[in-house]
């Protein structure tokens, strides 16, 4: 096949393969985008409750560690751990023995002293009147009134080593220093116990009530004070915030607590601020060291801009609203959002009231589109 016969059938082809190709039909191309329906909102105020939220800790009202107060084998443990004790409930048990001994001996000491200052007191009354008759020299006298003395301080401190090994005593009986759950044993029985820091034996907590321990950052109190100031938040007239608290699963507790305590002094390391609250406890559903949410409750947002949550948008420069202008097209104004309340949010800044936003079409709508608006 020469070149020119080559060219010939490529032609052929070519026109063959134009002349199969299907004709477009009327009304195939994409038409040109029109105005946009949009249904409008306004912008409008109102008075909401105004909540600060955040992650507590449950904490036991009180934290008691019972530590041994004498030496001594301990000879028996007393109560069920993790159960409820009452204050004054026998605990543990420690080998008396050598106690006993003790108070024996203190008493004897007491009863010598006793029997030897009683002595010394005779021997001065009958010392007194000698000495005034000049019968007994002055040495005589002056050395029974010092024996007197003597004997009477060597009795008083014989009565306070007998009342201390009598203390002692009682310490091998230790009892619950306060009503609480009882954790376990820290040292098993039979094992040598020395007083102080390396005796602890246990640690009961008082959970009812409870307490949780909460923070809020230094941002969060700046903003609410200068809230507060300018009106546009309300405190509790009774100066009592309320607080509510919310279970890992979901569970709202129906009892609330209140603020009763916060820290006068900003966490160096955190930039946080804490607070604390006082719960009943009663049914013990919180346990210490239980995470809970908290919400805070009590003050009040006054003539707060909002905004359905729906009309919110997220860009690339943050949160933004299509604010609708008067030539019925739209133009996205940066909003910057406070909290959501229902289907609603707070605004603090970026709009006005009675501004009229979008509603719905949102994902068709761009800077600039024209829309047909209807109201809500």
């Amino acid at each position: 096949m020469n070149h020119f016969t080559t060219i010939a059938l490529s032609s052929v082809l070519l026109l063959a393969l134009t002349g199969c190709e299907r004709p477009k039909a009327a009304g195939m191309e994409k038409p040109p985008e029109g105005p946009v329906p949009v249904t409008t909102a306004q912008v409008k105020t109102g008075d909401f409750p105004a909540l600060l939220e955040a992650t507590g800790q449950t904490q036991a009202f009180y934290t008691v560690q019972v530590y041994a107060r004498v030496n001594g084998y301990l000879q028996k443990r007393a109560y069920v751990e993790g159960a409820q004790v009452r204050k004054g409930q026998t605990l543990f048990t420690i080998d008396p023995s050598d106690l006993k001994n003790a108070l024996e001996s203190a008493k004897a000491s007491y009863e010598l002293a006793i029997a030897n200052h009683t002595n010394a007191k005779a021997v001065l009354t009958r010392i007194k009147p000698l000495a005034e008759a000049n019968a007994a020299s002055r040495q005589e006298l002056d050395t029974a009134i010092a024996n007197e003395r003597n004997t009477a301080a060597a009795a008083m401190g014989a009565k306070a080593s007998l009342e201390q090994a009598k203390l002692n005593l009682s310490y091998t009986t230790v009892t619950a220093p306060i009503s609480g759950f009882v954790d376990k044993s820290k040292i098993d029985i039979g094992t040598y116990v020395a007083a102080g820091a390396n005796g602890l034996l246990t640690t009961v907590y008082q959970n009812d009530p409870m307490y949780v321990n909460f923070t809020f950052s230094e941002n969060q109190k700046i903003a609410r004070q200068n809230a507060i100031a300018s009106g546009k938040l309300t405190t509790p007239k009774n100066g009592k915030y309320e607080v509510e608290l919310t279970l890992s699963d979901g569970t709202v507790l129906a009892r609330k607590g209140e603020i009763n305590f916060i820290a006068p002094f900003i966490d160096s390391t955190t930039g946080n601020i804490t607070y604390r609250a006082l719960i009943d406890n009663s049914d013990h559903k919180l346990l210490p060291g239980q995470f809970v949410h908290v919400k805070v409750k009590g003050m009040e947002w006054k003539n707060a801009l909002y905004i359905p949550q729906k009309t919110l948008l997220t860009g690339e420069k943050g949160k933004f609203v299509y604010a609708i202008e008067a030539n019925n097209t739209v133009t996205p104004k940066p909003v910057v959002a406070g909290e959501w309340i229902g289907e609603n949010v707070l605004i603090q800044s970026g709009v006005a009231a009675g501004d009229k936003i979008a509603a719905d079409g949102l994902p068709k709508l761009k800077p600039g589109a024209e829309i047909i608006p209807s109201a809500q």
